[in-house]
């Protein structure tokens, strides 16, 4: 008898701990479409309760041949994730996540090498290189703030998640921060940085500046005014800009088709975002210098400042940055002419922090304009040549690309060819904005690199 109340003793002990065990260690489905996940940083995602799409571009994109992502080789990248975060809040001791590869989503590597980063109430904990990965609560049982960022350049649906038993997920509330929408090709969607977006310089610029990033930037492609369709109706705080070395490297019109076209895209940002602060960035440095361009990339980065500096008379939320002036050859990746390693994303990402913290803080250029009266015709060695048409003391003003007055200086302007001292030797190397103008606000306007 007392056997038989031991062996029941024994069932009934074995039956309380696996109970305990299972409702201490089981989990539970999440939906995705749950309305405590919050996906950050994209603008037309699919969400369903089993599948999340990423889709940082309108569909229309793929036949759209004046947006420079069109066509079915480039869609492999269009249709991947930089930017994209997967934000919640729960006390669970152990968040589950899966993700399977995004069907015709491009690849580097086998595996998304360290393409996840986790990063709980803002500070970064952990990095994944599987698609099925546990994130571990820093603080289990206490309620905590997780962001996952996802891979740059390996396309990835979200299939699964799972908490532990008896936790559910709170609200992560709003971002209420600024929104940000970086423009441009493979150096801003993260090549070279494999293939963590969290390692890219607009996620590290986006933090720094505490804004809420959507990186619109596609590798392999160029800048064809209709990428602004992607931002049209929507909010939009700041645009950078960064025109890239497939606009040069790989054309063989000339630099009047363009310039162009440049300037039809940054007007198609300004009438789809007329309150945004946008930041064009001219090419950053590279090695390779053989384009098939019938110009020199030096060339085309003057072009470029010169279509903004022209913007920026009537647009006083336009700013121009010179990117060779920020970028240099320690920057590169190994063996890589072009594109960033970490170290360069890093380093663009600070550099730009504080060119955009400082563009615009003095003089504005925005209140000069311009008319034929007296022309600027060549700026070297000290010494400015002018041509005008009347007689008269001008305002002879020089800025930097940020919209900073270097120096100021009256001159006297007689009809006809001028030469006036232009005080050159007290500028360092750079692009600068060349202006002459009286108080009839007749004035000139002019793009020097020195």
């Amino acid at each position: 008898m007392k056997t038989i109340k031991q062996l029941l003793q024994r069932i009934l002990f074995v039956f309380l701990f696996l109970t305990f065990y299972n409702s201490s260690f089981s989990k539970v489905t999440i939906s995705l479409d749950d309305p405590n996940i919050s996906y950050d940083g994209v603008f037309y995602p699919v969400i369903t309760s089993n599948k999340v799409q990423f889709n940082r571009h309108l569909s229309s994109m793929i036949n759209n041949w004046e947006s420079g992502i069109a066509g079915s080789w480039i869609n492999q990248w269009v249709i991947t994730q930089t930017g994209v975060r997967i934000r919640f809040k729960t006390a669970s001791p152990t968040i589950d996540l899966k993700f399977g590869k995004r069907i015709g989503g491009g690849t580097i590597g086998s595996l998304p090498s360290t393409g996840f980063t986790v990063f709980v109430n803002g500070v970064q904990t952990a990095t994944f290189s599987d698609t099925v990965f546990t994130v571990n609560n820093p603080n289990p049982g206490t309620s905590n703030t997780f962001e996952v960022t996802l891979p740059n350049l390996w396309a990835v649906d979200f299939t699964g998640m799972q908490i532990d038993d008896t936790y559910a997920l709170e609200s992560p509330g709003a971002l209420n921060k600024p929104v940000y929408v970086s423009i441009g090709n493979s150096i801003t969607h993260g090549t070279g940085q494999y293939v963590s977006a969290a390692k890219g310089y607009p996620f590290l610029l986006a933090k720094k500046m505490d804004w809420d990033l959507h990186n619109i930037a596609v590798a392999g492609s160029t800048l064809g005014w209709a990428i602004a369709l992607n931002i049209k109706g929507k909010h939009v705080d700041f645009i950078t800009v960064k025109i890239g070395f497939n606009d040069w490297k790989y054309t063989s019109d000339p630099l009047s088709v363009k310039k162009a076209e440049y300037g039809k895209l940054i007007d198609s940002l300004r009438a789809y975002q007329p309150t945004a602060r946008i930041f064009c960035i001219t090419p950053i440095y590279t090695a390779d210098n053989d384009g098939s361009a019938p110009y020199t990339i030096a060339d085309f980065r003057a072009m470029v400042a010169e279509v903004v500096t022209e913007k920026m008379l009537n647009d006083n939320n336009l700013c121009l940055i010179n990117g060779a002036e920020i970028s240099d050859a320690t920057m590169l990746a190994p063996g890589d002419p072009t594109h960033l390693s970490e170290y360069g994303a890093s380093k663009l990402a600070d550099a730009l922090y504080l060119k955009i913290n400082d563009c615009g803080s003095s003089s504005s250029v925005s209140t000069l304009q311009t008319n034929s009266r007296i022309q600027i015709k060549q700026w070297s060695n000290n010494q400015l040549q002018i041509t005008s048409e009347v007689s008269a003391v001008f305002d002879l003003s020089v800025f930097s690309m940020e919209g900073k007055l270097m120096y100021k200086k009256s001159i006297n302007v007689v009809k006809g060819e001028n030469t006036i001292t232009s005080n050159e030797d007290l500028l360092s190397n750079g692009l600068y904005l060349v202006k002459i103008q009286n108080q009839n606000d007749s004035s000139s306007t002019k793009v020097w690199v020195k």
